[in-house]
């Protein structure tokens, strides 16, 4: 299993200049198929495994996308 960190301090690089709008439509597009991925793979973690990682059922929509 990969391990992703996303949050306040993380950060998402890329090669891409920051300038170009299609790089910027590219990585928000990624970032968001990532946090998909994320979110559907902890959701199929049972409700035990979540609690050995210190996350309840309910808080995966807000640690995967921050809201």
């Amino acid at each position: 299993m990969t391990t992703t960190t996303y949050g306040q301090n993380a950060s998402i690089t890329s090669s891409r200049p920051a300038s170009s709008f299609l790089g910027r439509i590219a990585d928000r597009f990624g970032d968001y198929v990532a946090r998909s991925r994320i979110e559907r793979q902890l959701e199929q973690l049972d409700d035990r495994l979540l609690l050995d990682i210190g996350m309840k059922r309910s808080d995966i929509r807000r640690m995967v996308w921050g809201n």
